[in-house]
């Protein structure tokens, strides 16, 4: 069996937040500039002389660098809040749990109205009339206040959006509907299939582009790099980490003359420097089981592994429920793509409880949980004929039970 090396190999950087920041202050710099000439113009055009005098232009002026320093500070203030979250659920959860609490949407939204403000303000401060004397303008005056007081209301929703994320049922709800949004994005299945053939003995083997984390595999792109007549059996899935050694395909050329583009196939297969769990549904399921494992090791928080195992159940069952569609897929051409090793219910079952039942064993209550949630799965399994889901949660109560007995947990303490 020959190996196809494709030529250069580079990991594929993963996409960062900047772009979404950036683009997000950028629109907030626009808006607060033409908010500014807005009021500006209607000063200008409409009210002046204004209806109703506020101050001098000076007085202005004193007041709107108030305002601007008022809103840098409450922005400062807002990011601060979420070190303080970060710092209060050190003890609760593993490191990479906590990378969760700073990928914040309303931290982003409360950053770009402060941008928005102080532009706006600034704009409203520079293009004012330059006699200190007159009168200030009416409208933009009225603005600046408003957007000050909009200030102080967001210095109370940073306290109050920091404290509810500070609750644990907040954050592992937020972990399973996560999960679920995934599962939601799954590619439909293409082809079903019940009965894989095996790769020919003289196929050729695709090595990945690099190193990192496959993030996507895209199989029309796998499709088109095969000449009529050609076949893939991909030996790698989403979540995996590859490295320019590990194969990720295995290429069989019915033609004799078929042409074949390795590089391509290798390229179908993207990789990131790190894990996302926007696609990977194992990661996803996996940094709900990091909560529940972390709360069991680290304190014994068995309210917290309970919390996690009832929502775990819920996501479990909803994947036994609806099967995880394979990549398999064929054209008109004869061009078929088979996915041999990727993701079903069963490695999700056993990623899962293979991870929980060893902290888990250690006590009686968190057996009784993680045995009762088993059942239930089982349950569903066997509703939807899954007969491999179902071998695998009997063997895996099974050595939860063995586990259970080890550790010293008396049978009284454990469901029948």
């Amino acid at each position: 069996m020959r190996q196809r090396h494709c030529s250069k190999p580079q990991p594929r950087w993963t996409s960062l937040r900047v772009v979404e920041i950036t683009v997000a202050l950028c629109v907030a710099a626009v808006v607060g500039l033409g908010v500014g000439l807005a009021a500006l113009a209607v000063d200008t055009k409409w009210l002046w002389p204004p209806p109703v005098e506020l101050g001098t232009v000076a007085g202005a002026r004193v007041l709107m660098g108030s305002v601007t320093s008022g809103l840098i500070t409450v922005a400062v203030f807002g990011l601060w809040m979420r070190t303080v979250v970060v710092g209060l659920m050190a003890a609760h959860f593993s490191p990479r749990t906590l990378l969760i609490f700073l990928e914040d949407r309303f931290q982003r939204n409360l950053l770009a109205f402060m941008s928005a403000g102080v532009v706006a303000v600034l704009v409203i401060m520079l293009r004012m009339p330059n006699d200190e004397q007159a009168t200030a303008p009416f409208v933009s005056t009225v603005l600046v206040v408003v957007i000050a007081l909009a200030a102080m209301a967001g210095v109370l929703l940073a306290i109050q959006h920091a404290t509810r994320s500070l609750s644990l049922p907040e954050l592992i709800s937020r972990l399973a509907e996560d999960a679920l949004k995934v599962l939601d994005r799954l590619p439909e299945e293409r082809l079903e299939l019940t009965e894989v053939p095996p790769p020919v003995s003289a196929a050729q083997t695709v090595l990945a582009p690099g190193t990192g984390w496959i993030t996507r595999i895209d199989i029309d792109r796998i499709l088109i790099a095969l000449p009529f007549g050609g076949v893939v059996h991909l030996r790698s899935r989403v979540g995996e980490f590859v490295t320019p050694r590990s194969p990720v395909a295995l290429v069989s050329t019915i033609e004799v003359n078929g042409e074949v583009d390795f590089d391509a196939i290798a390229e179908a297969f993207n990789l990131a420097r790190t894990r996302s769990p926007n696609m990977d549904l194992a990661f996803a399921v996996s940094q709900l089981v990091d909560v529940g494992t972390f709360a069991l090791q680290a304190r014994a928080d068995t309210s917290t592994s309970h919390e996690v195992l009832v929502h775990l159940e819920a996501v479990v069952e909803e994947i036994v429920d609806r099967g995880l569609p394979r990549l398999h897929d064929k054209d008109k051409d004869g061009r078929c793509v088979y996915d041999d090793v990727g993701w079903d219910a069963v490695d999700i079952v056993k990623l899962c409880v293979e991870r929980l039942r060893g902290a888990a064993s250690r006590d009686p209550e968190a057996v009784r949980h993680l045995t009762h949630m088993l059942h239930r799965i089982r349950g569903i399994a066997e509703n939807c004929k899954a007969s491999e889901v179902v071998s695998e949660v009997e063997y895996q109560v099974e050595m939860l039970l063995t586990l259970a007995d080890a550790c010293g947990t008396l049978s009284r303490d454990r469901p029948n």
